[in-house]
């Protein structure tokens, strides 16, 4: 069966669901494209406005789908669209689809040592404690920590009253 006789063979919801899928995936790889990696989270966290690139939120008659529906949408909808399927953009627009329906996520980024000496990295999102999308060997990557995240530990961290490791002794009086 080819594309679009799966297409047709969906329910009307699903095929809603995929042609949002489709313009946050497009609207992800744009973004990022033009705008840059901060603007393009920021707007598929909905920081702008509640509606990132999706379209104004659906009206609410029925239940939203489920973060596994939309992960569904955004990994189909990416088989077909140039750049859907890089981790970044499947994560940032899963992000402002779950955004548009009410659903709280966090965009994760990794790393670990390519085979090739250099850095491998892969982004994934994260819902309620799961991850929606981006589950590929989760093993081999050490999340990377948002700096706002970083410096609230840091600020949060009691201060000892020693020099740190390695650090300069004023008390010694010789100057």
């Amino acid at each position: 069966m080819g594309a679009p006789a799966k297409l047709l063979a969906l329910g009307w919801r699903d095929r809603g669901l995929l042609m949002a899928a489709s313009c946050a995936l497009a609207g992800a790889w744009i973004g990022l494209r033009t705008a840059g990696f901060d603007a393009t989270q920021r707007a598929a966290a909905g920081a702008h406005r509640s509606h990132a690139w999706c379209g104004p939120p659906p009206r609410r008659r029925r239940m939203p789908p489920s973060a596994e529906r939309i992960a569904w949408a955004v990994r189909a909808a990416g088989e077909y669209l140039a750049g859907g399927g890089n981790c970044l953009v499947r994560a940032l627009a899963t992000q402002a689809l779950l955004t548009r329906y009410g659903y709280s996520a966090q965009l994760r980024i990794g790393v670990r040592k390519a085979d090739d000496g250099g850095l491998a990295a892969h982004a994934w999102l994260e819902a309620g404690g799961a991850i929606v999308i981006g589950d590929f060997a989760m093993d081999e990557y050490t999340a990377l920590v948002a700096p706002s995240a970083r410096q609230s530990a840091l600020e949060q961290t009691p201060v000892s009253g020693g020099n740190p490791p390695g650090g300069i002794d004023d008390t010694r009086g010789d100057r």
